[in-house]
């Protein structure tokens, strides 16, 4: 679960009739690589015809994927999706220091190129000698990304560059983290405790934990934080730390009820395993089968879909987030599926990792739906989630009902704004979560997240005795479905992979203002979750902790990454404060007030408060101000959460104005009526 280091550049159907006898559907594994392509002596054009390393002149390779098109060059080479869009120049070069190589780097790609640098970064090397990542400008009217990672290992300079549109960048956003993060380099060795043996978490090392837990909470000024560890088939370690909203003095416990995000679709994913278990439909039965109105923004997509694509992040449909951010309150289940007809895909079926919380929901929903059919569909899933899963797992407080969880004392929700200050969201405004519930609306606290881990562990097998579903639909869930990085891939609702050396199986979540993580490391029985109610990188940091205490392993290393992380976010803040412009004129603000349509973002209003402006959505609002520009011009920015940065380009049409959004793949046009 290493976090990627290009983060910056890179969220009532009639169902068929159920099988005659359960199914379980064989899992397609991650495709392996099928061959190496050494470093020529003269410069090599080609196209792979299958998932390929690539060597360099030292025997360092780089893994890169199916239909990519390739020139290899003595010193290193140059990589592009299918469709073009990007390019990945990767270049091996002998310097005393990883910003000479980069620099370098650029002018043999670019002669005479001048880059400003937006955001330079040099997180702690560990198995390098130092590790150098830039964020840069964009060209003056160009909207690219440009991005570069440079890692030293002595006099040796393995060099990365990214550069091209923002939407292809998030388009095959996981193939590039793969082929870039997938270098292997002779004499370089990852930290591992693999093949070592654990330590048991007694008394003295869980009051370690503790420590560390609530001294990162504070580094991070996280008001709340409620932690669970489990090893050895039962809980160790559950407590809650802080309090659980700004402000208040309701202090966290192990019973503080969170916002799970999106851990919830593990356990949606359950639900489905259980109702292939009870014969109401495979894995690979095609979703029009299961409900013969559903459809997808693609024809020739639609047919080939089955339950399985809906939640394996494969599907090549991309995140549509905003849609649910700006209408989710007022959509129902019913809307959010018929919805899925605007969804398109950018990618081919099985081609990359694509992850989209509607595909999820709809699973969770139909899965509900076969149980329940003549109940609406938030109904089914509330009652199916919780007899068919939460109830044999033990986990009597968790609950989809947001109501309920709010009235049991549901932590609140906090992000940051524009300027980094940490600001208290309304709790309604989560209400967006309730037409995708399946895929991330669940609430829970620690000690029911618990029970959670210890069924993961025991291959479905709940604290009370129940086999909540069939070992092999269980383990089925985890099998690799599409690749992310070598060494992580997205099985169902889950996600797979290595955590220094280790196997595991985790989830992050995260809602408008709340943050959960959940890991199990099979092969050593330990579990661990993590829910808070601000973000930070608490759960990364308490994870290497907690490997650090049962390895012996060290705890500088530990503490080095803390210091960078907290040293990091920082800076992020100070520079993200740092894009505000002074303010337009009174007359140019005023022309914007008003009303303004967007058809899949819906409504929002532009309007005075006293003396702040407003971007008013309905359930949540937010202050906005000005976002200087390279070229000179502002956008409009929102400076408050939950979308605090989010820049719209002010345009003219008709004498009127509208605002102008390119959002990852996808472009909104606010326009007045």
């Amino acid at each position: 679960m290493k976090r990627p280091l290009l983060g910056a550049a890179l969220g009532l159907l009639a169902c068929g009739a159920p099988a005659p006898t359960p199914v379980v559907a064989p899992a397609p594994t991650v495709a392996p690589t099928v061959s190496v392509r050494p470093a020529p002596t003269t410069p090599v054009e080609e196209t792979l015809d299958g998932d390929a390393r690539v060597t360099t002149a030292s025997g360092s390779s780089y893994p890169l994927a199916k239909g990519w098109h390739v020139v290899r060059r003595a010193d290193g080479f140059s990589a592009s999706p299918p469709e073009r869009g990007l390019e990945l120049e990767v270049y091996e070069l002998e310097s005393k220091t990883a910003a000479e190589a980069l620099a370098a780097a650029w002018q043999r790609r670019e002669p005479g190129v001048a880059l400003v640098a937006k955001d330079t970064d040099s997180p702690p090397p560990r198995e390098w000698d130092e590790v150098v990542q830039i964020d840069y400008e964009a060209p003056s009217g160009s909207k690219n990304a440009r991005v570069a990672l440079a890692r030293r290992k002595g006099t040796r300079v393995w060099v990365a560059l990214v550069d091209g549109e923002a939407a292809a960048v998030s388009r095959r956003g996981a193939q590039l983290q793969r082929a870039i993060m997938g270098l292997r380099a002779p004499g370089v060795e990852p930290p591992s405790y693999a093949g070592k043996a654990p330590l048991a978490l007694e008394p003295a090392r869980i009051a370690t934990l503790k420590s560390f837990i609530d001294e990162t909470r504070k580094a991070f000024e996280v008001p709340g934080v409620a932690v669970a560890v489990v090893q050895g088939g039962k809980v160790v370690f559950a407590d809650g730390f802080g309090v659980s909203r700004l402000g208040s003095r309701d202090e966290t416990s192990a019973d503080t009820p969170f916002l799970i995000g999106s851990t919830t679709k593990g356990l949606a994913t359950l639900l489905m395993a259980k109702a292939v278990d009870d014969g109401h439909f495979g894995w690979d039965t095609p979703v029009k089968k299961v409900a013969p109105t559903f459809a997808v923004g693609d024809a020739a997509l639609t047919e080939q879909l089955t339950m399985r694509h809906l939640v394996c992040a494969c599907s090549g449909i991309p995140r549509s987030d905003l849609e649910l951010i700006f209408r989710g309150e007022s959509v129902t289940p019913e809307a959010m599926l018929a919805s899925l007809g605007e969804l398109k895909p950018t990618t081919a079926l099985g081609e990359t990792f694509q992850y989209n919380n509607q595909l999820v929901a709809a699973g969770g929903f139909l899965a509900a739906r076969a149980y329940y059919p003549g109940l609406p569909l938030r109904d089914a899933w509330t009652r199916a989630i919780r007899e068919k899963v939460l109830a044999p797992l033990g986990m009597r407080v968790t609950t989809p009902d947001l109501s309920s969880a709010r009235a049991r004392g549901l932590a609140g929700s906090h992000a940051r704004d524009l300027i980094g200050e940490l600001r208290a969201l309304p709790t309604m405004a989560e209400n967006v979560l309730l037409p995708t519930s399946p895929s991330g609306g669940l609430a829970s606290t620690a000690n029911d997240m618990a029970k959670y881990l210890l069924a993961e562990l025991a291959r479905g097998r709940s604290v009370t005795g129940a086999q909540v579903a069939t070992e092999a639909n269980v383990l089925l869930r985890r099998a690799p479905q599409i690749v992310i990085t070598e060494e992580r891939a997205y099985g169902l609702g889950l996600s797979v992979g290595k955590t220094l050396g280790l196997d595991d199986v985790s989830h992050s979540g995260a809602t408008l203002g709340q943050y959960a993580n959940i890991v199990v490391f099979p092969g050593i029985e330990l579990g661990l979750v993590v829910l808070a109610n601000a973000p930070s990188p608490t759960f990364e940091l308490v994870m290497e902790r907690l490997l650090a205490l049962v390895f012996d392993g060290s705890e500088a290393d530990v503490l080095a990454g803390r210091d960078y992380k907290l040293a990091a976010e920082k800076r992020a803040r100070a520079k993200l404060a740092s894009t505000l412009a002074p303010p337009e004129p009174a007359e140019v603000v005023e022309r914007l007030f008003g009303t303004y349509l967007e058809p899949r973002l819906g409504r929002v209003q532009l309007r005075r408060i006293g003396s702040e402006l407003v971007f008013d959505v309905g359930v949540w609002s937010s202050r906005f101000g000005w976002k200087a520009r390279a070229d000179g011009k502002k956008d409009l920015v929102l400076l408050d959460p939950p979308l605090a940065g989010l820049a719209f380009e002010v345009r003219e049409d008709a004498g009127k104005p509208h605002l102008h959004l390119d959002y990852q793949q996808y472009v909104y046009d606010f326009t007045r009526p």
